[in-house]
């Protein structure tokens, strides 16, 4: 992979399927020691899902969507 002029670098098409990368996702820069880690940003409901698991455990992890829903508004 090669970046260009601009500092512009093209995600092989093999890993941007894999990881369900489109036109206008939002990714996560990250920088370590050892270089640069792009990431998908986590959808909202990955985001709450994880909220939830670590508020609530394993157990409420598996929830539904309207099982969260109905959490959310109570």
């Amino acid at each position: 992979m090669k970046m260009n002029q601009h500092g512009q670098i093209t995600i092989p098409k093999v890993l941007r399927e894999k990881f369900g990368l489109v036109p206008d996702s939002t990714l996560i820069v990250e920088t370590s020691k050892d270089g640069i880690l792009i990431k998908p940003m986590p959808s909202h409901l990955e985001q709450v899902s994880q909220c939830v698991k670590d508020e609530h455990g394993n157990e409420m992890a598996s929830l539904t969507t309207d099982q969260i829903m109905r959490l959310v508004r109570d």
